[in-house]
């Protein structure tokens, strides 16, 4: 009997030592989140370059439309071009906007507006006066003018794993005209000067 309780501790001992298969049932065990955590990584990732690459072409974008002497249709529908043929092509709804603006008598006003979207993004809308975004313009003096170049671009993620969504990725960027005060636009509005209210009119 005492035999056999030896050889039973024996076996057992030797059980609770033995360690084969341990490796590969935490291998089973860790593998599925070690899967979901390299997707996730790689998605915010993606998300995150989209979001820097849609800032650099609205940034080349401005800084090109800043270099023009003047511009007409033709000039914006060459800059869209260009937006797109730099963007990611899974950025595949966009919309841009790029518009001329001054400043008089404590008043933004708006020389010109261009605006193109694909459908689905939420198209942008020509600016008028009423519309500018005043919150993002920076101190101006009188008859100074700015370009406001406006760029969305929607991000679908590779996998719809974790609910993640589509995001519209948006830069808006205010540049100075390099070699002229005021850059005309041929078809919009050919001025170089920024309309002056009347004395006496009323000022917002």
């Amino acid at each position: 009997m005492m035999g056999y309780f030896a050889l039973l501790r024996s076996v057992s001992s030797k059980f609770r030592r033995d360690e084969e298969g341990v490796i590969t049932i935490e291998f089973a065990i860790y593998m599925p989140l070690l899967i979901l955590w390299i997707a996730f990584s790689l998605l915010f990732f993606d998300a995150f370059r989209s979001k820097a690459q849609t800032f650099k072409v609205a940034f080349a974008i401005s800084d090109i439309a800043s270099r023009y002497d003047k511009v007409d249709n033709g000039d914006m529908d060459y800059l869209v071009a260009v937006q797109n043929k730099m963007l990611p092509p899974r950025l595949t709804t966009r919309a841009t906007r790029i518009t001329s603006i001054c400043y008089e008598d404590n008043q933004y006003k708006v020389l010109w507006s261009h605006a193109s979207a694909d459908a689905g993004v939420g198209a942008y809308q020509p600016l008028t006066d009423a519309t500018v975004p005043t919150n993002i313009l920076p101190r101006m003096v009188d008859q100074e003018s700015i370009i406001l170049t406006e760029v969305r671009a929607r991000w679908h993620p590779l996998t719809r794993i974790g609910g993640l969504p589509s995001i519209d990725w948006k830069n808006a960027l205010v540049t100075s005209p390099r070699f002229l005060q005021i850059i005309p636009h041929e078809d919009l509005n050919p001025s170089t000067e920024c309309p002056v209210i009347p004395e006496g009119a009323a000022t917002g």
